[in-house]
């Protein structure tokens, strides 16, 4: 096989991260590797600096959380064969990227690496190894590789996978049929694991066309079929992209030889890569590297993700926060945009000196962004998605901030014993058609509080993550009911709110604010047709229901029965959008998310 003596070319990209150093840095933000190789079930540390200067964090995003999955330190898992692109992002924008293949690890050789000490192979990781049979197939003796018994038994014994390439001279059908015999008479009948690849690269070919390739490797591949081997095709890739373009070459396996570079340049599919040359333990010299994206031994099988895929729309973009916020005691107040994007939004403040806003987490569903007081004034928050869908509330500012909030009513209180504790929540928090909802507190304190539910049946609550200027903790929506959440510090300390769970709720059964609907909290509704939902405040007072964007979903009309609100709206346009419910006066939760098809 035609060797390729460049080695592979690391190419860095940029990244930025969410905690800058104190000192003002010169030079670029990059990752240390910008292509990574990891099997299903290894881990593997992509670390971001900037120049001369570690970074400590990082917004971390994958574009496929099944193949590949990132945490908050840059620790890559793979979890299924293929490729995915993680990215470490700024609040700023910046970002930096890393190609990342999750695949079984290869190797291809002939007689060029003579001797083989399978075994050190086999400790090296590697999982398979492609065999040249010979080439040609004029002279068998001559041109069967002298190394092709030795190898297949060293592999094959030592727990390597094996598959074989046949090099390839055919100009016409009638050679690449005695080199189809030739490859038969070497294999003899001898199991294989992986495919049997016809190599065609070769100068004589450069001046056939595509139809009479296409001839040759269908003549090579019908005779190895009939004896029971799968057949797959192998060349560099520019000569796939000149010469082995016919459609009839569509139904084979394809491996691709694309050396100094992060991916092939390759646009059909693929299931193995050739990506370079390096030292392999138990070689002499370098030798050529494959990654397989197609499970051919059957070794390969996936792990759960530790971020699991989202069952949203497509397109859906909601957040969990409209009308009106106002801001209390607390400085930030942190909302989350749910989407099945995985490359962050961008956000945006009217108003910077009242209300800035920046990007916090990615979550399995979406991500958290957090807006901080600043100073008075009123500013509108906008989230926008990569395709130009956008969400927005209105934020208002005060002048000062306390350094903690007053002591309030059950409802909503905090009081502090011997050190500082904020809590950006204060006020009473319902569930709407959000499972989760993330509170910050705001404490210099080492020692991350400690968090208790009065009712964990209804609303438990749990540590998320540590960050630079306090902790983030998440409450859930696990049952119906009233649960005072309190944050105690090690100090003593403390800062507590009261959540209302609506899950299971009934009419029956509903806390005091609680907004009870009558339809699934996800549904579909078809473009030009008309809905009426049926909601059932928990206590008395007037309520308004909206949506969240009138040019996907148009209010109708509002209509009150008793208790009940008959909220009728109609499809104008096609997305993803969320239905709310508030007191007058009051902020309110997200009740529903409708998708219009």
């Amino acid at each position: 096989m035609k060797k390729k003596l460049a080695a592979i070319v690391l190419v860095l990209a940029m990244t930025v991260v969410l905690a800058f150093p104190a000192f003002a840095a010169s030079g670029t933000f990059h990752l240390d590797q910008s292509s990574l190789g990891i099997k299903v079930g290894e881990t593997a540390l992509l670390v971001p600096s900037y120049d001369s200067f570690s970074v400590t964090s990082a917004m971390w995003i994958t574009s496929d959380p099944s193949v590949a999955t990132v945490d908050g330190n840059g620790n890559v898992t793979g979890v299924k064969l293929g490729q995915a692109t993680i990215t470490a992002q700024s609040p700023s924008g910046d970002i930096a990227t890393c190609r990342v293949h999750v695949a079984l690890k290869g190797i291809d050789v002939s007689r060029y690496q003579y001797s083989i000490d399978w075994n050190s192979v086999k400790n090296a990781g590697i999982d398979f190894a492609i065999i040249r049979t010979g080439f040609g197939g004029e002279n068998w003796e001559k041109q069967t590789d002298p190394y092709f018994e030795a190898n297949y038994a060293g592999a094959t014994q030592n727990g390597i996978k094996v598959g074989v390439y046949h090099y390839s001279y055919a100009t016409n059908t009638a050679m690449a049929s005695q080199e189809a015999d030739l490859c038969l008479s070497i294999l003899k009948g001898r199991h294989l694991d992986y495919p049997v690849f016809y190599d065609v690269e070769n100068s004589a070919q450069n001046a056939l066309s595509p139809d009479t390739l296409a001839a040759i490797v269908n003549t090579f591949a019908s005779k190895l079929q009939q004896a029971g081997y799968k057949v797959g095709l192998y060349s560099f890739v520019n000569f796939y992209n000149a010469h082995l373009t016919s459609s009839a070459l569509d139904s084979y396996d394809k491996w691709v030889a694309n050396t100094g570079v992060d991916a092939p340049n390759f646009s059909k599919p693929y299931t193995m890569w050739q990506y370079g040359q390096r030292p392999v333990s138990g070689i002499s010299g370098n030798t050529d590297v494959d990654y397989c994206y197609t499970d051919y031994a059957g070794t390969a099988s996936p792990v759960t993700p530790s971020t699991p895929t989202s069952d949203l729309p497509a397109d859906c973009f909601v957040s969990d926060t409209n009308g009106t916020y106002t801001f209390g005691s607390n400085s930030t107040y942190t909302y989350k945009i749910t989407t099945r994007d995985t490359f962050p939004p961008t956000a945006v403040s009217s108003n910077t000196s009242a209300i800035t806003v920046q990007l916090s987490k990615q979550l399995s569903d979406g991500f958290l962004f957090k807006i901080t007081n600043v100073g008075a004034g009123q500013a509108t928050i906008t989230t926008t998605a990569g395709d130009g869908r956008s969400v927005s509330f209105v934020a208002v500012g005060s002048s000062t901030q306390q350094i903690a909030p007053p002591a309030q009513s059950e409802s909503g209180n905090s009081e502090q014993t011997g050190g500082t504790l904020i809590s950006d929540t204060t006020a009473p928090y319902t569930f709407g058609a959000n499972t989760d909802y993330y509170y910050k507190i705001i404490t210099s304190e080492e020692t991350a509080p400690t968090a208790v539910s009065s009712n964990p049946s209804a609303v438990p609550v749990s540590f998320s993550k540590k960050l630079t200027d306090g902790y983030l903790y998440k409450i859930s929506n696990a049952g119906s009911g009233t649960a005072v959440i309190t944050t105690t510090a090690a100090s003593g300390a403390k800062a507590s709110f009261t959540a209302y769970g609506t899950a299971k709720a009934s009419s029956s059964d509903i806390s005091v604010t609680a907004i009870v609907s009558d339809t699934p909290s996800q549904f579909t509704m078809k473009l030009g047709s008309t809905y009426q939902f049926r909601f059932t405040p928990g206590k008395t007072g007037t309520f308004i229901f909206t949506s969240g964007n009138g040019s996907i979903l148009k209010n109708v009309s509002t209509t009150k029965i008793g208790k009940d609100y008959f909220y009728k709206v109609k499809a104008v346009g096609k997305g993803c959008v969320g239905i709310y419910g508030q007191e007058k006066g009051k902020g309110g939760p997200r009740l529903c998310v409708v998708n219009v098809a």
